[in-house]
Formats: structure tokens, sequence, C-alpha cells
């Protein structure tokens, strides 16, 4: 909707101006009114009207000179003006159309022929403004399509000069980009050290060849996986540099002796990945596999250095049944981990019974860390009695594992695979937890008032982690524990293996106030010259000692040794695995001090010790 049109009303008569504003105010107009010319021009610097009703005689500035300066002032010069008069001479009217004003109104003025002079001029007005808006518009589309006719004209010139030099540019380009595009390809599809083929290659080599196999099992492949015998030691001894060397020597090595015969990728660090498209007999095959590990064998010569070499080669003689190159790879890993496994530059076939054990190892992997997180792991309690005076002293915290399909399993059926995947840290943390609740629970129910110590096993990959020693504090203090209740048990291969820093974190551990205990001992006998630089308060001869004091006199010897041994460095001694009496009679005399075994009791749940540990009773054998 449209704004009202401002009209200014000029006119020192009183009567004239409200008779004209009531007017023009019932007709829709906005109206302003100024007594006299001075009045008027004064508020023409504040204000713009959209037409000016101006009497001519008025006193002092008259209708005619307003209009002369209105018009002089560009701000004001195109508001149209009626004059209002009743000057009637001709010349008067010349007068005021020369000075210009749009029109003349007679007074006394007519309301009906005021509103139509009014709204004609206003019409005229608003036309006008338009038209100069559109010619303005008009004006600037002209000079700017000559501008750009002229600009056009100089572009085409220009264009032309440039069109054969664009010309030639873009076949240069189009053929940097070709040759980008092929070394983009290359890269894709290579690794940029060997030249080789890469696994994102070897991913659709291997689902191309499978594709085929199954619409004919005729074109099969013999795979081969090679991995380098202690390529880090190389690395480490002389440098990521010289290491590089070396993996390009194999590449040709491998490259000379398979020939065209076989397509081979790298898969990262020294790992390679040979296909044989046209598999030979069994007996073929293996003498290739051999010839290949025997030829790797010659030293390498690189920078002066003399370097040997040993591969371990698994392999699979046929893809026959496999959907997946994943599977493939699998299972020729698996082949290739069991020849490393028999021994330095050696090569193993792949068996059904290799497959269904590397298989269960990694079902074990997945359940163990499902175990984990549902904490289906709990503790079984061996008691640890004085065998002096046949009382409890503690117990030997072991781990079991509420397996949901398979019941209780002992450690030895996941141990292992928990060490190699590292999930060994969180289940030790996990007992070490539950140990510590079992202890506060039986401080606050059976109310033990005698010394009591809960050993509980650690792996030594826990101490090569600094962090390790908060994480123990943080739990036997959430327990609100005494360190001094619990006893780190580790076993002495780890000890005597320990390095600096190993060494220095179960020193930070000990000065907290938890004791160390220094398990299976004897099967590291060799190494005992370092066993007295380590923090320890117990040694547990390993129960293979044990069972020879039934009937063997060096076996007497060998547990007498390690008793004299941990008493000279300030050591007590549990013996484990106890069974007959003879044992315990013989330890007795031989001054160990604890024991654990069948004798005395086999591992207790949680509810069965705690009955134990109630009812207390000094234990007579």
């Amino acid at each position: 909707m449209h704004e009202p049109s401002l009209i200014l009303i000029v006119d020192d008569n009183p009567n004239n101006i409200k008779v004209i504003f009531n007017f023009l105010k019932q007709s829709g107009f906005k109206v302003l009114v100024a007594n006299n010319g001075q009045d008027a021009l004064k508020k023409l610097e504040q204000v713009s009207p959209d037409l000016i009703l101006l009497d001519v005689m008025m006193p002092i500035i008259n209708g005619f000179e307003v209009c002369r300066r209105l018009k002089l002032n560009p701000a004001t010069q195109d508001i149209p003006i009626i004059f209002m008069t009743a000057l009637s001479e001709v010349t008067d009217k010349v007068k005021g159309l020369t000075l210009g004003a749009v029109d003349y109104i007679t007074k006394p003025i007519e309301q009906e022929e005021l509103l139509s002079r009014v709204r004609l001029h206003l019409k005229l007005r608003s036309l006008t403004l338009t038209l100069q808006i559109k010619n303005s518009h008009l004006t600037q589309e002209i000079a700017a399509r000559q501008a750009a006719e002229a600009k056009l004209q100089q572009l085409n010139q220009e264009l032309e000069q440039r069109v054969a030099q664009r010309t030639q540019e873009l076949e240069k380009a189009l053929k940097e980009l070709q040759i980008r595009e092929e070394k983009l390809s290359y890269e894709a599809s290579h690794d940029m050290l060997t030249g080789l083929f890469n696994r994102s290659w070897l991913v659709e080599y291997l689902t191309r060849i499978i594709k085929v196999n199954q619409l004919n099992p005729q074109n099969d492949c013999t795979v081969f996986f090679l991995d380098l015998d202690g390529f880090k030691n190389i690395n480490d001894s002389f440098g990521h540099l010289i290491g590089d060397e070396v993996l390009k020597c194999v590449t040709n090595r491998l490259q000379t002796h398979l020939g065209s015969q076989a397509k081979i990728a790298r898969l990262g660090g020294d790992e390679f990945f040979i296909s044989l498209e046209k598999p030979g007999k069994m007996t073929e095959i293996t003498e290739l596999a051999q010839s290949l590990l025997k030829f790797l064998q010659n030293p390498l010569k690189i920078n002066n250095y003399r370097i040997s070499l040993s591969g371990s080669i698994g392999i699979i003689p046929s893809i026959v049944g496999y959907e997946k190159p994943s599977n493939i790879l699998r299972d020729v890993d698996i082949a290739m981990y069991q020849a490393k496994q028999a021994g330095k530059g050696c090569y193993t076939i792949l068996t059904s019974q290799m497959q269904f054990q590397a298989l269960e190892r990694m079902q074990i992997e997945v359940e163990l860390q499902e175990a984990l997180e549902r904490e289906e792991f709990c503790l079984y309690y061996q008691p640890i009695f004085s065998l002096k005076t046949e009382e409890l002293v503690g117990f030997e915290a072991l781990v079991r594992w509420q397996h949901p399909k398979k019941g209780f399993l002992q450690p030895s059926a996941f141990i292992t695979v928990a060490e190699e995947t590292g999930l060994i840290e969180a289940i030790d943390f996990q007992s070490l937890k539950i140990a510590c609740q079992q202890i506060e629970e039986w401080k606050n129910t059976v109310k033990v008032n005698f010394p009591l110590v809960v050993n509980v096993n650690f792996s030594a990959r826990q101490f090569h982690k600094q962090e390790v020693v908060e994480q123990i504090k943080e739990i036997y203090c959430q327990a609100k524990l005494d360190p001094g209740v619990i006893k780190i048990e580790i076993t002495e291969t780890a000890f005597l293996e320990a390095i600096s820093t190993a060494k220095h974190i179960l020193e930070q551990i000990h000065s907290d106030g938890i004791q160390i205990c220094v398990d299976d001992f004897g099967t590291g006998y060799s190494s005992l010259s370092r066993l007295h630089t380590f923090p320890a308060e117990t040694l547990k001869i390993d129960r293979s000692f044990i069972n020879l004091l039934d009937d063997k006199v060096e076996g007497i010897t060998i547990v007498s040794t390690i008793i004299s041994l941990a008493h000279n460095l300030g050591m007590d001694v549990v013996a484990e695995g106890i069974e007959t009496k003879k044992q315990l009679e013989k330890l007795k005399e031989l001054g160990c001090e604890f024991g654990q075994g069948f004798l005395f009791s086999q591992p207790l749940p949680s509810k069965e010790a705690t009955e134990l540990l109630a009812k207390y009773v000094p234990i007579r054998i």
C-alpha cells in the first residue's frame, strides 16, 4: 500500500489554511502548513513534500520570492508548486509560471478544482519521476552496452591472439594430465619403495582370480607369503635407509629368481605375497620354496655392510574353494607364522589343522575381549601355609574364566592368547581389582585379625609402562587397603629378562609397600647372578623341582640350593605344588618357610575360601 502524498500549504490567512487543511486531510493526504514564506523555507530544510500550495500575496517574502528560492535549491527545485492567488492579471500568472510553478488556482478556491489539480500534478510528478528513473537506467544501459561493445571488440582481438597460445597450453596440460593420471594409477597399485604391486592391487587381483576359479577350477594358483626373519634387527642396527635398500635387493632377487611365472606384491614392512598362476605338483612347489629361501640367504653388501638374510614362507597350494581375498591372506599368514615358529629359513604348507587352530585362536581373542567387557573372569584362591606352624598365612589368587558356553576355563586355555594380544594387561588389573574387593569383604565380614597376604599374578608386559604404578595404587586405594596385604607375582624368566625401565617400575611399586614374589623359580637358573638386583621378598620354587623331592637326590640338592640362595638374599621361600607328606617333611628339613599345593588344599572359589578363613583352625597334616 502506497504512503499518502505529503502536501505543504503556505498561506498567511489562517482561515484559508484551515479550510484547505481539513479538505485535503479528508481526501487522504498528509498535510503540513506554513504561516508565511519564512516559515515555509525553514520547514523545507527538514522535509520534502510531494507538492506545495503557495499563496502569492504574503508579507515580507511573497510567494514569487519563495518559488524563486526553491527553484534555485537542488533539494527543492523538482517539487511541483501551485500558486493560490486572487490576482487575475495574465502578467502575474506568466510571472509565476516563469519562476517554475506548474499551475495557478484562483481564490476563492473551489475544493473540487483544488482536488483535481492536486491529483493531476501529483500524478504528473510521479510519472516524471518514473520517466526520469527509466531514462537514467536507459542511459546507463546504453553507456554500459557501448562500453561492453568496445570491450568485446577489444576482447575479440585479444582472444584471437590468445587462442593459439591457449590451444598450445591446453595440449600441454592434457599431456601432463595424462601423465599424472598414469602416475596416480601406478601409485594406487604399486609400492613406491620397491615398485612391486601393493595390497590394494592384490585384493583386486585375488578377487578376479577367485571369480575365474569359481567358473573354471582348473584356473588355479598357488600363493606364497614371505616374511624376512629378523628384519627389525636390521633397521635397528643399520638404520631405516639401509633397511630400505635391503628391501629393494630382496625385490630384485625375487624378480630374478621367479621371473615372469609369478606376480609379486609387497604388503608392507618386510612381507611379500607371491602368486603362481600355473602351479605345479607339490614337489615342484616345495622345491621352488626351498630354492627361493636358499637364494635369499646369500649375504648382501650394502654401503660396505655385509648383511645376512633369511625368510619364512607360508604356502597355500591351491585357492580352490576360497570366496574372499581376506581369507586367502589370513590362511597364508597362518602358514607363514607356523614356518616362523619352526625356525629361521623354513617354509610351511597350510593344513586344515593349522587353519582350525588359528581360527580357534582368533575366536578366543574375540571372546576374551567380550569376557572383559562382561566381567566373566573370577578368582579361585589357593591357600598358602606356614610349613613350621601349619597356619594359614595367605592365598594365591588364580584367574578363571566363566565362559558362557564352555563353563570354567583354566588359564592354560586362554593366557597364551591373552599374552600375545595384549589383553593380559586388562585381565591382570581386573584380577587385582577382584582380589582387593575380596580382601575388603573379608576385613568387614570375617574380621581377620592376623596378617593375611593375597598373591596376584601379573604379566611381565605390565612393567614396561610407567602408568602401571598409579593404576595399581588406584585399585588398592579404592578398596581402602594397606598395600602390604598385596603381593605381586611375576615369573623368574620375566624378572631376569626385565630391562632397566621394568626394573625401575618394580622398584617404585615395591617402595609403595606392595610386596614382590618371584614365581616359578628355578626355570631361569642360568641367570641367578642378576637376581639380587631386583626388589623381592619371596621366591617360589617351581613345582617341577618339588616333584623331584620324592625320589631323586639331585632334586633335594637343587631345592636346598635355591632355599639357601633366597635366605642369603634376605628372602623367604614358598614351595608350590606340594602333593605328598614326604615332600612336606623334606621341605621342613631344608628350612622352607611356606608352601601350597593339593596336599593342603586345591584352589577354592570365593565362598569356600571365605568359609576356610572364617572357621580358621591351624591345619594338621
